[in-house]
Parts: C-alpha cells; structure tokens; sequence
C-alpha cells in the first residue's frame, strides 16, 4: 500500500469514492437504488482498478462512468447542488490524472498509441 499512497490517482480516487458514496446516502438520491448503485460502483472501482494496476483503463472508464451518473444526479436535482458539484470537481481531477498516468506509463513502455480495439483478422492455416 506504500506505493499506491504515492500515486495522487489513488488517493484522490479514494477521496471521490468517499464523497460519491456519503452522496449516495441521503434522499432523495437514496430512494433511487439503481442510480445509487451504479455511483457506489464506479466510484469504488476507481481506485480499487488502479490498485490492480494493469487495470488503468477500467479505472479510466469508470472515473467517465461516475462523472455522467453526477450530471444525472445534477440534472435531476437528486442531491444538494454543492455535494454533486464537489463530488463533479473531484471526479474531474481523478479523470485526468488518469490520463496522465496511462500516458505516462506509455511513454515508459514505448508505446505512443492505445491499443487498437479492432481485432486483427486471423489467418487461416493455409496462409488466406
């Protein structure tokens, strides 16, 4: 855990997941289980994915995930604007320090590009 402390994703991954669940706990959002859900989630997946490191871009997806649950919550008027909003600014940071890291963990590998998401073709045993 040393070393996850120094990782400022972790920690504010932590601190996100904190405010997003306490979010969660109050009505109305918490008359909403599946939203509630969903935001107890992606939130917690955040740093427990950057925990299992090789897991970043997970922890990418669910950071996005959280934020678009939040707006939800905003534009439904689910939570007291100012938690929603701080919990928004926190998402936000985590969502770019993120990037950052897989970025920068890239450039380490040697990799300049993501990953293609498109599977090659396979080839067949005689060679078409």
């Amino acid at each position: 855990m040393r070393k996850l402390d120094s990782l400022q994703a972790w920690t504010r991954g932590r601190a996100v997941a904190r405010v997003a669940y306490r979010l969660t706990l109050e009505p109305p959002l918490s008359r909403h289980y599946g939203l509630a859900d969903q935001i107890r989630r992606a939130a917690a997946a955040i740093p427990a994915n950057i925990a299992e490191g090789y897991a970043l871009g997970i922890a990418l997806g669910s950071g996005t995930e959280l934020c678009t649950h939040l707006e939800l919550v905003r534009d439904l008027e689910l939570a007291p604007a100012k938690s929603v909003d701080e919990a928004l600014v926190l998402s936000n940071q985590v969502v770019g320090l993120l990037i950052g890291l897989i970025y920068s963990l890239r450039r380490r590998l040697g990799t300049t590009r993501p990953p293609s998401r498109v599977p090659r073709p396979r080839q067949s045993l005689d060679g078409r």
